[in-house]
């Protein structure tokens, strides 16, 4: 995706005609399908917050979560962005009907995929916006100013979507909510079925000052 202002433009277009209707809600956020995750969040993805999870190594579970959501938001017809901070989501890995309701946008540096996470969060059409920003090199993430993180914790708050962002390391200053998958996955676990998978992954909450009360909004 190249960038600058009339890609922006164009993208904010192509929103507008694909989704015209406006669904502006409060509340939780949606599930993961990943209980662990879940749980640690009270039961799901808060709403109009940011959730970090860090992503320790590749084969962690990451692709995991990502594919509950898409099922999860699916099953609840709502729709879901994906940021794809270096296209490198598997659309074959998950199934065609979990595609249905997802806008994918494949971004090639950090602030194309800042600029496309504000833009989608503002736009207040998705339950959740995914953040992927794995397999950027964390020396650019690690420049990139706080202003930024700070830009997208605001146009979030109040807002109906809940923002998932998933990093190489721990990056999203203040943020509320951070996961962690630190154990890597096994060859042997290639031939266990996703939906076991997923049930068997844990997380390390490295933050979590927040209350269930406070997730419940």
């Amino acid at each position: 995706m190249p960038s600058g202002p009339a890609t922006l433009a164009a993208l904010r277009s192509l929103l507008a005609a694909r989704f015209p209707e406006k669904a502006r809600k409060t509340g939780g956020g949606p599930a993961t399908g990943v209980a662990a995750v879940d749980e640690a969040l009270s039961g799901g993805l808060p709403a109009g917050r940011l959730t970090e999870l860090v992503a320790a190594a590749p084969g962690t579970g990451a692709q995991l979560v990502l594919a509950g959501l898409l099922a999860s938001t699916r099953g609840a017809r709502q729709r879901l962005a994906l940021v794809d901070g270096t296209d490198g989501f598997a659309p074959d890995a998950v199934p065609a009907d979990h595609l249905r309701h997802l806008v994918w946008v494949r971004c090639r540096a950090p602030d194309e995929a800042f600029a496309a996470g504000d833009l989608l969060v503002r736009d207040g059409n998705y339950a959740a916006v995914v953040l992927d920003l794995r397999g950027l090199a964390v020396r650019a993430l690690r420049r990139q100013p706080a202003a930024g993180w700070y830009r997208l914790q605001r146009a979030a708050e109040g807002g109906a979507a809940a923002v998932l962002v998933l990093t190489p390391v721990p990056l999203v200053p203040a943020v509320p909510w951070r996961l962690a998958l630190r154990t890597p996955l096994t060859l042997a676990d290639r031939r266990t079925p996703r939906a076991a998978l997923a049930a068997g992954l844990t997380v390390d909450l490295e933050r979590g000052a927040a209350t269930a009360a406070e997730l419940a909004g």
